[in-house]
């Protein structure tokens, strides 16, 4: 049974992950003049289509859009209607033929009603593809609408449910189906998988243009489902160039971008085309993200940012408004207000079209926390990179900076020696969030010291250790198995009871030699494990006396006089 399933399973995949895939292609662009042109802007025709698509080689997922899906199942069932059509024309001419060739009057009727009945099986196909053709789009209208609504910001409640087929959703892209078992999502493939390989129509097809029958049935025979065309206008050493999406069956026209650039540098501009026409590619749909932020008396002054795309939640109105429509996917969003700690999280906004996001922002705090080392000696605290703080026998206590976050940081002393490696000097330490408030007293047990000149040093003595102790076991296990002999011998009345004293005496010393370095191994080892971990940042410890003590300092005089009075 485990077996069948498994089966079952791997067959269920590679179903999915040989399915088609959504096919993109371009074509060398036209000019919109007919003066002549200079070489350089003759090969920009063909040499820019090819830098635009080459920005998509990585093969990206492309959500399928219910108009998309519409024109293809139209397509599929008009291609399907067009050969009954045929059929049904030659059928028609072999019944109008019969007259001609058939004499005998029982024969001609007998021939005659078995080609009306193929024809009337043809036109009940006929019947069966024009109703499935108002099937179809009556299916998908609510599905557009649907779309329609999500890229206008307005709300869409979808109720999912599991078909219990798995009772898990798999992890792969390619699965993206809706509630009717269709494939609403597709892999990007390039036009031949080349990004040099560029789409030729025929003159006729060109001449009729993008969204004719000749053009749009050259497209599909070609196995694209979306092609770039451009068009360029060219004054001196500048291009105008005009780049638009369109998608067969249907040649509807997903987008269109316009930029300019240099005809001696095309690179920027075919970059910035692409990056135009990435989304529409996609078609990732909207979302809209609709943000409360706490406290909220800050909303109005809060600053997001998406992508590096900044959303203020103020218009310049004065309005606020706390929604953002974007596109559906993986984004980095950075909430900011002034006097609060930033708040940074990436998320994928995928599988629905309205999210919900409550911030709650925590205010910023700053302070000092003093901290000196358990074992005093000259140097230097660095905290963020850049403050620091020198420690002295007259003061052994430095400030440092603290916002209430874990904190990173490094001590360093003068070098004694000018050999010394870069990190002979220093040693870091950390102070844990719970520790960096202000006021804090802390000490640390930091020790400057080269520990990758110490690692090496602990791991050559374990090696040491451990080469000695192999060295010592073909000794110990002759001597054993002499002496094992030998007593054997001995107990059997063979044996010689010197030599067996002596064998005894040298097993026992071997035996202790490989116990020793049994145990020097081990110990060495733990050396180096412990070598290993001071890699680590010491972690930094309240110094509770001094703390207790700061605080009977700062305590009012009046606060004690009233405890002594009453």
């Amino acid at each position: 049974m485990k077996k069948f399933f498994f089966v079952l399973v791997f067959s269920f995949l590679a179903f999915f992950a040989f399915s088609d895939d959504w096919t993109l292609g371009v074509m060398e662009f036209s000019f919109k003049q007919t003066q002549t042109r200079s070489e350089s802007a003759s090969k920009a025709a063909s040499v820019l289509p090819q830098l635009i698509i080459d920005q998509f080689s990585n093969e990206e997922l492309r959500t399928i859009p219910a108009t998309e899906i519409l024109d293809r199942k139209l397509n599929e069932l008009q291609t399907a209607r067009l050969s009954l059509f045929l059929q049904l024309s030659k059928e028609y001419k072999s019944r109008d033929s019969l007259v001609l060739t058939t004499t005998k009057p029982k024969t001609l009727q007998k021939s005659i009603k078995e080609e009306m009945e193929k024809i009337r099986d043809i036109e009940i196909k006929i019947d069966e593809n024009l109703a499935e053709v108002k099937k179809v789009r009556d299916e998908a209208a609510p599905k557009i609408e649907r779309e329609k609504a999500i890229s206008e910001g307005r709300k869409v409640d979808d109720k999912k449910e599991n078909d219990g087929f798995f009772p898990f959703q798999l992890p792969f892209s390619f699965f993206q189906k809706d509630e009717n078992n269709e494939i609403v999502s597709e892999k990007i493939k390039l036009y031949k998988s080349d990004s040099s390989s560029l789409f030729t129509a025929s003159a006729k097809a060109l001449e009729s243009g993008y969204s004719s029958w000749d053009f749009e049935s050259e497209v599909i025979a070609a196995k694209i489902n979306g092609l770039i065309t451009g068009e360029i206008t060219v004054y001196g050493d500048y291009c105008s160039v005009t780049a638009s999406l369109r998608v067969y069956p249907g040649s509807q026209v997903l987008g269109s971008v316009t930029e300019v650039g240099l005809l001696t540098d095309l690179m920027p501009l075919a970059n910035s085309i692409a990056r135009n026409l990435d989304s529409k590619i996609a078609n990732a749909l909207p979302v809209l993200l609709e943000f409360e932020i706490e406290p909220r008396e800050i909303a109005r002054s809060t600053k997001i940012t998406i992508d590096g795309i900044v959303f203020p939640l103020e218009n310049s109105d004065g309005r606020f408004e706390n929604k953002i429509i974007d596109e559906s996917g993986i984004h980095h969003v950075v909430i900011e207000a002034p006097g609060y700690e930033e708040l940074v999280f990436t998320y994928a906004f995928s599988d629905d079209n309205h999210f919900f996001v409550h911030v709650n922002l925590v205010p910023e705090v700053h302070g000092l926390a003093n901290i000196k080392l358990k074992k005093y000696r000259d140097g230097v605290f660095h905290t963020y990179g850049l403050s620091q703080s020198s420690v002295t026998e007259k003061n052994p206590w430095a400030s440092v900076e603290v916002n209430s976050k874990s904190v990173l940081g490094v001590f360093s002393v003068p070098k004694t020696n000018p050999d010394d490696s870069a990190s002979s000097n220093i040693a870091f330490f950390q102070i844990p969030s719970q520790n960096a408030f202000d006021g804090a007293y802390l000490f640390v047990n930091a020790k400057p010291f080269d520990r990758q000149a110490n690692i090496d040093k602990r791991r050559r003595w374990m090696y040491t250790a451990y080469t000695a102790l192999i060295c010592s076991l073909p000794f110990t296990f002759y001597n054993l198995g002499e002496f094992t002999a030998e007593n054997t011998a001995y107990s059997q009345g063979r044996g010689d009871l010197e030599r067996l004293k002596d064998l005894q005496g040298r097993t026992n010393i071997c035996l202790g030699v490989t116990a020793v370095c049994g145990v020097w191994v081990v110990i060495e080892l733990v050396r180096y494990l412990w070598s290993a971990d001071r890699v680590l940042p010491e972690k930094v410890k309240i110094d509770k006396k001094a703390l207790k003590n700061a605080q009977l300092f700062e305590e009012p005089i009046e606060t004690q006089e009233e405890i002594e009075v009453q």
